[in-house]
């Protein structure tokens, strides 16, 4: 809507005036409901820990740990040289060390940071789950106080506004540092240890989560937009604040909370889920490819907010389904799992 207005507006018009407009409105509120998602799969993932881990064991085998990370590793290293080629070809290029801390941090693609991240908290799980077996109080206290102590930081950035003796630290916590998010991992891990308790107390109070839910999704807008506001720099790329780890909280609660609730295609999310990794390794560049096809082939397009974001959902959910069907039916069948997890 912004980086690329001057495909389809006057060249002397602000790109900034289409804030407000329904479009971006829009697209802001399918930006802040989707702000759970990252919890929620970490969440899961520390759930599975949980529940790999046999009751009477101190804590989760390394053998689980390193299939785990393997898992993850061999298919993202995989598609990480392929677009480390494609980007090759377009001329942009790295010195080795550059190659290599791309790879170790996601770098390669604005989504694959969610890799390291969920690499670093496997290797922690063996300590995670023995503290969460002892004192899973203390920890789940202390993640949270890791995190938000962390989001904290964030606000002097997105507000321009000085940090006084935190300034040095505003900009050094990337977001595959595992701090950033260990809230949400340790959440499921203590969730899966205590899970029946978790959602009879989930479902004492159902109505009053799905009512903050709804609540918080309005107060996020509102606040993101009075950040914009303050800031004074126009549009600002997302960060999660405190509202929307509430927000985030209260989704996984009201799940828990109404897991007895029939949800509709329930066939067809659980066969998306159990290909869940391998859409999320191929979804993004198909969307960038995608995009920047539209911007040089049909930029009228971009004008269009209800047309663009359908054109580009489709595209980047069918392209990665149909190549991994296309993977699963030729020879290349036995190498399904080490492409797609």
């Amino acid at each position: 809507m912004f980086a690329w207005s001057h495909r389809y507006l006057p060249a002397a018009t602000d790109p900034t005036a289409q804030m407000g407009s329904l479009s971006y409105y829009v697209l802001r509120g399918v930006e802040q409901f989707a702000v759970f998602s990252i919890p929620a799969f970490l969440f899961v993932s520390g759930y599975f820990i949980a529940f790999a881990t046999p009751r009477r064991q101190a804590t989760v085998s390394w053998s689980i740990v390193g299939a785990r990370i393997r898992s993850l590793l061999i298919p993202y290293l995989i598609w990480s040289l392929v677009l480390i080629v494609f980007l090759g070809l377009q001329g942009r290029r790295l010195s080795p060390a550059g190659y290599a801390a791309a790879l170790l941090t996601g770098r390669v693609n604005p989504a694959y940071y969610y890799v390291p991240l969920l690499c670093q908290f496997y290797l922690l799980s063996p300590l995670l789950v023995f503290l969460a077996r002892r004192w899973w109080q203390w920890l789940l206290l202390g993640a949270l106080v890791i995190q938000l102590s962390i989001q904290l930081l964030y606000y002097p950035a997105l507000l321009h506004v000085s940090a006084g003796a935190l300034q040095p630290y505003v900009d050094v916590v990337p977001k595959w540092i595992f701090p950033v998010r260990i809230f949400w991992f340790v959440a499921g891990l203590v969730a899966g240890f205590h899970l029946a308790a978790l959602k009879q107390f989930a479902a004492r109070w159902k109505w009053w989560w799905l009512g903050g839910l709804l609540l918080l999704f309005v107060v996020g807008m509102v606040e993101w937009e009075s950040m914009q506001t303050y800031a004074g720099q126009g549009w600002l790329a997302h960060r999660e604040t405190f509202l929307d780890t509430a927000y985030g909280g209260l989704v996984i609660l009201a799940f828990l909370a109404f897991s007895d609730f029939n949800v509709p295609f329930a066939g067809f999310v659980s066969e998306l889920g159990a290909k869940s990794f391998g859409i999320y390794l191929l979804h993004s560049p198909v969307m960038e490819v995608t995009a920047r096809l539209i911007y040089r082939f049909v930029p009228g397009l971009l004008a269009h907010q209800e047309i663009l974001q359908p054109v580009l959902v489709v595209a980047s959910l069918g392209v990665p389904l149909l190549l991994m069907a296309l993977v699963n039916r030729s020879p290349l069948r036995r190498y399904y799992r080490w492409l797609f997890g």
